[in-house]
């Protein structure tokens, strides 16, 4: 057993949120499976691997899930306080945070309404939606990417594929903020927080249960109509699982797209000639934005409980213990990618881990790498000498979630 002297990591102060990779390359190559600090500070502590194997090991094994109710009896690892009656119940029947058998029922009945096929329809609405909103700032010679284009354009998506009013977005962003705000893995919210969470909670299931009756009575082509009839299915869905389920798919995930349109669109101003190679080749956009997942992950980190005793690199990381896989470090494991920190768009093995991997792989990836293969070939295609108008970007205070809070931009 190897013994660390190196001091322990807390991967949720600003410093690290504002420039995490230089972290990542210290503890990946001095101590790269690590006792840090955890989010929760009822907890001793967390392990943080940094290596691509032990990354991929973590998420693939049936030693380590989501539920810490089957390791722990101290309702330590509950994702919600209880006294948050209505944020717990839904974030409770969100299937990230559900194990086998729950998690196989509730994969299975989703993923036969968000399929390959769905994504594959609702490409042209993606690149109506990526075009209308270029039409609203192009004569104005700049915006702010992020709340200009990068948020309204998977949030819009995702409200057409559910057949809620994509007009309801701002109401959407709020609800979705204060969710993510205080169910991230990040030191833990305050009160305050957390009621803000619980407010927005009961706003959502007042929206979606009018939304769920409207398809009882008049069924449509979306997924709400789909989920319900779900109901009728043997491992049905109950009524509970469907609001979390449309909650989750609103809020949590839209996330992931606007930092992948975000920070792939920075990578590529940062770097101007892989910038001029895409927009010469077009043809490269698939491998381009894996490229960019890998470069760049817009969901850094996930967290997991250990299950059972495990060595992993020389450590004992005990059944109950909290354990945080650190993808964006992965991502850049040299004993995974050649030369990681270099953007190259044509690097021939895309096999990241920015999606996850496992039971867990993320639900949306499809429609994420859509949206932003088509987001940033009409970014390109139609905004001539983009540029970034200040170079200082301000990080939100998320190393989970990990993006720019505003991203200003000029073009011609």
């Amino acid at each position: 057993m190897t013994i660390s002297t190196i001091e322990r990591l807390n991967p949720f102060i600003p410093e690290v949120i504002q420039d995490p990779y230089k972290f990542y390359r210290r503890y990946r190559e001095e101590d790269p499976v690590h006792w840090g600090i955890s989010a929760n500070p009822k907890l001793p502590g967390s392990w943080y691997l940094f290596r691509y194997q032990d990354v991929i090991q973590a998420l693939e094994s049936p030693k380590f899930g989501r539920e810490a109710a089957r390791v722990r009896n101290d309702g330590e690892g509950a994702p919600v306080p209880a006294a948050y009656r209505g944020f717990q119940s839904m974030v409770n029947n969100w299937m990230v945070f559900r194990d086998p058998p729950d998690h196989t029922r509730l994969r299975s009945l989703v993923n036969k309404v968000f399929s390959l096929k769905m994504v594959e329809n609702i490409r042209p609405a993606i690149l109506d939606i990526a075009d209308h909103l270029l039409d609203q700032v192009q004569d104005k010679g700049a915006m702010d990417l992020v709340e200009d284009f990068a948020f309204p354009l998977p949030v819009t998506v995702i409200a057409t594929l559910l057949g809620v009013n994509p007009q309801d977005r701002p109401l959407f962003r709020e609800w979705a903020l204060a969710l993510q705000h205080a169910s991230a893995s990040r030191l833990t919210p305050s009160p305050a927080v957390y009621a803000q969470a619980e407010e927005a909670t009961w706003g959502l299931i007042t929206y979606f249960k009018r939304a769920i009756a409207e398809c009882h009575q008049e069924p449509r082509q979306d997924l709400i109509t789909a989920l319900v009839k779900a109901q009728d299915e043997d491992n049905k869905l109950n009524d509970e699982e469907i609001l979390a389920t449309c909650i989750h798919l609103l809020t949590a995930g839209h996330e992931t797209t606007i930092n992948l349109i975000a920070k792939g669109t920075l990578a590529l101003l940062r770097h101007p000639e892989t910038l001029q190679l895409l927009r010469s080749h077009p043809e490269l956009i698939t491998g381009a934005v894996e490229e960019l997942i890998r470069y760049d992950s817009p969901v850094q980190m996930v967290s997991r409980w250990a299950f059972a005793d495990i060595e992993i690199g020389g450590k004992l990381i005990r059944c109950g213990d909290s354990v945080g896989l650190i993808l964006g470090s992965a991502n850049r494991d040299p004993a995974r990618f050649p030369d990681p920190d270099i953007l190259d768009i044509q690097r021939q093995d895309g096999k990241h881990s920015g999606f996850g991997s496992g039971i867990h792989f993320c639900l949306g990836a499809a429609l994420a790498r859509s949206e932003a293969q088509i987001a940033l070939n009409v970014l390109l295609n139609r905004l001539p000498q983009l540029r970034l108008i200040d170079k200082n970007i301000a990080w939100a205070n998320n190393i989970v979630f990990h993006g720019p809070k505003n991203l200003q931009v000029a073009f011609n």
